[in-house]
């Protein structure tokens, strides 16, 4: 089935709407099932990021596609009936898919509050009145006909069923729509739960998919239609990952794509020979595990889980490494290599592009917070901040990728002020430091994106540290500064709790992560801090 795309219209509010006309030969079933009959709408609120809203707007388009092309083939006869038991177990399947749409990052406990709140609004407007009249203290009443018959418009939007049934390329006729949106309504209760104490994060082992039956009233992908790209494809839209992750990942699946037909009928000794094949002089072993054969095993699985494809061929796949010899003790600069940097940096006196501004404050910047350099290459002038006498940066994910996709703010040490970052900053305006606002237009593609500027930026730095003679193989020209500030860190009595906050380091302890020391203890830490 082909999906038509429709023309997204922006709002003066800064939203974005998208519309789409319902034919008349299913408004009546349309109406019925999804609450509305002339025409689908969608709105993407204001500063969703555009990779988002590519996402949002192509996934609601798949539904209402879906829905119509489900209303025709039940018209047609051509659609699929379920017996009981397999509208449970398919909707047991459709448990498993929402949960895991959501699970690894689940949001807040509140959120999945306010759904239930609202879900239980709607199953109210449908109640027998003896039960709203009698403080109901169960769910019972909610398997009344009449309030399963109304409540399945809602279920229907608010549980992506139609985009479940897309993914798994079934067509249900009218009928058994409606017996799966009926098993669907306890299930979304669960998973609501379920994902509530998963926000507030109770991780405890999930038993609810144990107790449904398998479903095998149909086809739930055709192996032809599953190819590693479409894999791939699916998992970008689900996890949303980074977009220098997907650009990384993309060639694995190209070549995967080039090198085999159905994802279901890749054998264990073929994913095996794909990645011996893949170490050439230019490619070693370590890469090819740590990238290609990562990315496939990390994709599979997740397809697996989402009973795309029966296995992981990939699971056990893995190229021998020849041992490594190491000619450094430490990942850290010398003491003569941070100097060669700091020095050069200091020597571009006034700088005239937004690059120049990198070259002379991006080395300063990670060598006085040990931050990750793309951290401190998307940094914006409205990102340094200052609260009472201390001056600061905001490390934030709204300006791009943080590693662990939460906000923290370091201290600027006293000597970047001294040499004048402030003065720079204020030359910036509150936009990007180290590079020029670009306008991107149109909506961009999730599975090709453009290389983010802060990305760039960081690259040319490392080559331009790279030309100012700190050329060793097995150092990183821009990591190696974390590894350093924690050395210079340790030998100035910082301790280890307190550089694990500054630099963003994950804590070995659970209790590590209590008691968050304020800007104001980090500052004075940064003050022991040589320069």
């Amino acid at each position: 089935m082909s999906f038509r795309m429709v023309t997204p219209r922006s709002l003066k509010s800064g939203s974005t709407k998208v519309r789409k006309g319902i034919p008349k030969d299913v408004r009546v079933d349309y109406l019925r099932f999804y609450g509305v009959s002339r025409e689908a709408t969608l709105t993407v609120p204001a500063g969703t990021r555009p990779a988002e809203a590519k996402v949002r707007i192509s996934e609601w388009t798949a539904e209402v596609e879906t829905r119509i092309a489900t209303i025709r083939a039940a018209q047609r006869g051509e659609g699929q009936s379920l017996t009981q038991r397999q509208a449970f177990a398919l909707a047991g399947e459709w448990y498993v898919w929402y949960v895991g749409r959501h699970e690894e990052n689940p949001g807040t406990p509140k959120y999945w509050r306010d759904l239930w709140d609202v879900l239980l609004s709607q199953l109210e407007e449908h109640a027998p009145e003896q039960v709203l009249e009698n403080a109901w203290k169960d769910l019972e009443w909610t398997r009344q006909r009449e309030v399963r018959v109304g409540i399945r418009p809602v279920i229907a939007d608010e549980a992506k069923t139609a985009q479940f049934l897309a993914s798994k390329g079934v067509v249900l006729t009218n009928h058994a729509q409606a017996s799966f949106l009926d098993c669907v309504l306890d299930e979304f209760i669960a998973a609501i739960i379920r994902l509530e104490r998963v926000a507030s994060g109770n991780y405890e082992a999930d038993e609810r998919p144990s107790q449904f039956p398998r479903f095998e009233g149909g086809t739930l992908r055709t192996k032809q239609g599953t190819t590693p790209w479409t894999l791939f494809d699916a998992w970008v839209t689900a996890r949303k990952p980074a977009s220098s992750g997907v650009d990384r990942w993309r060639v694995v699946f190209l070549d995967l794509e080039k090198c085999f037909g159905s994802a279901d009928e890749i054998s264990e000794d073929a994913a095996r020979e794909w990645a011996r094949k893949l170490v050439t002089p230019k490619r070693c072993a370590r890469t090819v595990n740590n990238v290609w054969v990562t990315a496939a095993r990390t994709v599979f699985a997740w397809a697996v889980r989402e009973r795309l494809i029966n296995s992981n061929p990939f699971l056990n796949a893995k190229v021998t490494q020849p041992r490594k010899t190491y000619h450094r003790e430490t990942q850290a600069f010398t003491t003569d290599e941070a100097a060669t940097i700091l020095r050069a940096a200091a020597a571009v006196a006034h700088a005239k592009t937004p690059l120049e501004g990198a070259f002379r404050w991006v080395p300063w910047l990670c060598a006085y917070s040990g931050a990750r350099a793309g951290e401190i290459t998307q940094l914006r002038g409205s990102d340094i901040l200052e609260e009472g006498s201390i001056r600061a940066m905001l490390l934030t994910p709204d300006a791009g990728t943080i590693k662990t996709r939460k906000p923290r703010r370091v201290p600027l040490h006293e000597h970047l002020i001294e040499q004048g970052f402030l003065r720079f900053v204020r030359s910036r305006g509150k936009g990007p430091l180290f590079y020029e606002q670009r306008n991107d237009s149109g909506v961009p593609d999730p599975l090709k994106p453009k290389r983010p500027p802060a990305v760039i930026v960081r690259h040319k730095v490392a080559a331009w540290v790279r030309k100012q003679g700190v050329t060793d193989s097995e150092l990183s020209p821009n990591h190696a500064w974390r590894h350093t500030f924690k050395q210079i860190a340790d030998r100035a009595g910082i301790n280890e709790r307190m550089s694990d906050y500054i630099t963003g380091h994950s804590h070995k302890t659970v209790g590590g992560r209590y008691g968050a020391p304020t800007l104001g203890d980090m500052a004075a830490a940064l003050g022991k801090f040589p320069r």
